[in-house]
């Protein structure tokens, strides 16, 4: 298995057809697949060795598609930056990574001295539509100059990208997906989503993320149309839809309520789109009923998975949103395993529990990573007996669909974002004023949840809520940020002197049937 294999395969049977829409630039399948090897050559006539990390910082774009499989053409790894992290988590991922070249674009080319101090890197590449700013290569002058070079694709477990997730620890974990993930992911996400040479699918997701670049490798691989939006914007979106026929998109559920929200909404012809999936998050029910009744003629797959996992494991098909096969519908289960993968909900000790009895979801197959980058101990935490373990507490029905109920790991889920709270913690604590801290999720309306930092003061000391939430802005990214801060003159510990987080959630989660939103 080797990921330009997608690639091959739509330049062989869709040359003639469109493969990418960016802005009013359009590429057909013949084009991307004579740009793809004379990028891929450009990168290593600049130096880049096989096996090298070649980290990229980028919104969404006709390029950053070409982009993902020129670097497995060459044989690189490529590290993918989020755009919605501050500079130093960037740093720190491009240090752990190693990595030996960085690509960015128009909107993250002024942050190239900022990310480059004291890091040595003779290889930056500049991917846009701008002038090519001083002291950095234009990826177009690299197409233009270089021959098409044969691909030099890895294959089956050979390493083939890095993505960057939220630490536990306080720093970042670099998962490393292999060839046989992406493909193994790609025929699943085919199987399952209906991707066929007929989709004309929106990218709003971020490619940095999986739930971005899972469905571009899944889409290539068939043979359908990317629509590029360079980040998720309601009112650009409804214009694409419109625009380009878009019959297939993705949103996270806090972009769904974005558009139904809208003022907007109503003056678009949405009538194009067949399918939306929906995931990172669980969607609330009012969220859910009002786009069934507002766009009658999408149907709704809901998706779970995981960056370890490749994206998606898990899937609730459009039928079952309704009374059927299964008695009442099952708007409130995440799905059932999807195509090539087992899924079994297990005890601390591993062991498959019964149906009906909470326990963590545990995930086996192809699409599973590598492991974490550099951190045996975190793999051997995580990947025990051939399975992935979430840290997603869920339970099972006997038909086999999975309900999440809880998260094993301390994650706060806020707009399809993962947050860790010792991610948030550490840059609190960071604050000459705060002597203890405790971070969680509590319910919110437009959010799903919200980040609320419980805080007691170092005596003597003053600080405001605004004046802390200020402060974490300039150590983490905007939305890891508490939104809200309770002081307290202290925290509740257990008889081991840990903080009880289940006592500071009860008055914010009573009432509700599960401790997600």
């Amino acid at each position: 298995m080797q990921l330009t294999q997608a690639l091959t395969r739509a330049v062989q049977i869709r040359h003639r057809h469109t493969a990418t829409l960016y802005n009013d630039r359009s590429r057909t399948w013949a084009e991307v697949g004579e740009r793809v090897p004379r990028l891929a050559a450009g990168l290593r006539a600049m130096g880049l060795k096989a096996g090298e990390r070649l980290a990229v910082l980028a919104l969404n774009s006709d390029n950053y598609i070409e982009l993902l499989f020129a670097a497995a053409w060459a044989d690189l790894v490529l590290v993918p930056l989020n755009t919605r992290w501050a500079v130093p988590e960037n740093i720190y991922s491009l240090r752990d990574a190693e990595c030996a070249g960085l690509v960015l674009d128009d909107a993250f080319a002024e942050q190239a001295p900022a990310l480059l101090d004291g890091h040595a890197m003779a290889h930056v590449v500049h991917m846009g539509d701008a002038p090519t700013p001083a002291g950095m290569t234009g990826s177009e002058a690299l197409i233009a100059r270089s021959a098409p070079m044969p691909d030099a694709c890895g294959r089956d477990d050979a390493l083939c990208g890095i993505y960057y997730t939220g630490g536990t620890t306080g720093s970042p974990k670099g998962v490393m997906l292999s060839h046989r993930n992406f493909v193994a992911a790609s025929i699943n996400w085919i199987a399952t989503l209906h991707f066929t040479d007929q989709t004309r699918y929106l990218h709003s997701a971020g490619l940095f993320h999986l739930a971005g670049a899972s469905p571009a490798f899944a889409l290539t691989m068939a043979g359908g149309t990317h629509v590029c939006l360079p980040k998720f914007d309601a009112l650009l979106a409804f214009q694409a839809i419109e625009r380009h026929r878009v019959n297939y998109v993705l949103f996270v559920p806090t972009m769904i309520n974005m558009m139904l929200n809208h003022p907007d909404f109503e003056r678009h012809d949405l009538s194009s789109v067949r399918y939306c999936e929906y995931g990172a998050s669980p969607i609330p029910d009012a969220v859910l009923a009002a786009a069934i009744e507002k766009l009658p003629g999408w149907e709704f797959i809901q998706g779970y998975g995981m960056t370890e996992t490749a994206a998606l494991t898990v899937s609730l098909p459009w039928r079952f949103h309704f009374d059927g096969e299964h008695g009442p519908h099952k708007r409130k289960a995440a799905g059932r395993a999807s195509y090539g993968v087992d899924v079994r909900i297990v005890d601390a000790e591993g062991q498959e529990v019964p149906r009906g009895m909470p326990g963590e979801i545990a995930v086996r197959g192809a699409q599973v990573m590598l492991g974490y980058w550099k951190r045996p101990e975190d793999t051997a935490a995580v990947l025990r007996d051939g399975w992935m373990h979430t840290g997603d507490g869920a339970w099972m029905d006997e038909a086999g669909f999975i309900y999440i109920v809880d998260r094993v790991k301390d994650m706060i889920i806020s707009g399809g974002e993962n947050i860790y709270s010792r991610e948030v913690e550490n840059a609190v604590h960071a604050h000459p004023a705060v002597r203890e801290c405790a971070v969680i999720g509590i319910p919110d309306e437009k959010w799903g949840e919200a980040v609320l930092a419980v805080v007691a003061l170092k005596a003597g000391h003053a600080v405001t809520e605004q004046e802390l939430i200020a402060h974490c802005r300039m150590l983490i990214a905007s939305y890891k940020c508490p939104r809200r801060v309770a002081f307290c003159e202290a925290l509740p510990l257990s008889g081991a002197g840990k903080i009880m987080k289940n006592v500071l959630r009860a008055p914010y989660w009573e009432g509700k049937k599960r401790a997600v939103n």
